[in-house]
């Protein structure tokens, strides 16, 4: 049994073309249990400490951990019996949630038991024992969210919410309205690899260098003006009998195990492609180029240190 510490999967190319004199604004805050950092070509350190605000505020809104001082959030929702009034904003991120839920049963928001206890025992090194699963699958397949007026939210049933597939990238969705309503268009929001949400880079033609360090040869591609979001097991992968159980599981049959070991969606939706990039890891790639087409995204997925497809518009280089 080992942990599986592989590379990060993603990183974009930026600093090391600013190395001859800084040009740029940088911005670093710890959010979504992971630190974000924002990089302006433009505007000033009024929209750095904007941004920082957003990112604080929806971290705030959607942690199921901890209850944070003067707003409901989703750790209040998890502990009540009652409906509770929460903020507008998190009213929102339920309700386009409950939306993807309908449509895909493999993304389910009351699945925050089952994560936690999974990752409770791939702490420990262990699989979550099948008692265990079952008990927390009929919590998941009795339990309802409902979504009532004046903003209530209610959990019938022992089921809890984890809205940790999409919270990042909504926050995502957020700072770009923001940065086109401040006319900024050439900047690098990247919120702790698996969500990045990139503008246009201070060169030529604009393009950020994403590279993917997983895969042997070296391979990347470039990209502006989109998201980039990304699910993989390369963080927090447990390794267990040559199996790697994931923090990612199947609210359907409570497995840790997924068909791909990463999966970068990139799309126009922050929340979108957070959420499908966590749904196409437990895909195969024939139901993957399906999916692309249906939904408008373009994807790389990744097993072992291989990619194994990628969309044909995508060209993937070499370093």
């Amino acid at each position: 049994m080992k942990i599986n510490r592989l590379l990060s999967l993603l990183s974009i190319a930026i600093l090391t073309s600013c190395s001859s004199g800084k040009n740029y604004l940088d911005g670093k805050v710890f959010c979504f249990n992971t630190i974000v950092q924002s990089i302006l070509y433009e505007g000033n350190n009024n929209n750095i400490t904007d941004i920082k605000n957003i990112l604080l505020e929806y971290d705030a809104l959607t942690d199921n951990y901890a209850k944070r001082t003067g707003i409901n959030n989703v750790y209040t929702i998890n502990n009540s019996e009652e409906a509770v009034e929460v903020d507008p904003k998190l009213y929102n991120i339920l309700s386009k949630c409950m939306e993807v839920s309908q449509k895909y049963e493999l993304f389910n928001p009351l699945c925050g038991s089952l994560a936690k206890k999974w990752k409770s025992a791939l702490a420990n090194k262990q699989i979550l024992d099948e008692a265990t699963i079952n008990e927390e699958l009929e919590k998941i397949k009795n339990s309802t969210l409902v979504l009532g007026e004046n903003n209530t939210v209610q959990i019938i049933g022992e089921a809890e919410l984890d809205l940790g597939a999409v919270a990042k990238g909504y926050a995502n969705d957020i700072i770009r309205d923001y940065l086109a309503t401040s006319s900024i268009t050439k900047y690098l929001i990247n919120s702790g690899v698996s969500s990045v949400l990139a503008g246009e880079k201070n060169n030529t033609d604009g393009l950020y260098n994403v590279g993917l360090p997983l895969v042997v040869k070296r391979e990347y591609f470039k990209a502006k003006n989109i998201f980039i979001s990304t699910s993989g097991n390369y963080e927090q992968g447990v390794e267990i009998e040559g199996k790697t159980y994931s923090h990612i599981v199947n609210p359907i049959t409570g497995s840790a195990l997924n068909t791909n070991d990463a999966v970068v969606v990139l799309s126009d939706s922050g929340y979108l492609g957070d959420i499908y990039s966590t749904l196409l890891m437990m895909y195969d790639i024939d139901d993957i180029k399906t999916f692309e087409q249906e939904e408008n995204v373009k994807t790389i997925v990744i097993r072992g240190t291989e990619i194994v497809y990628h969309h044909p518009d995508i060209e993937v280089l070499t370093h």
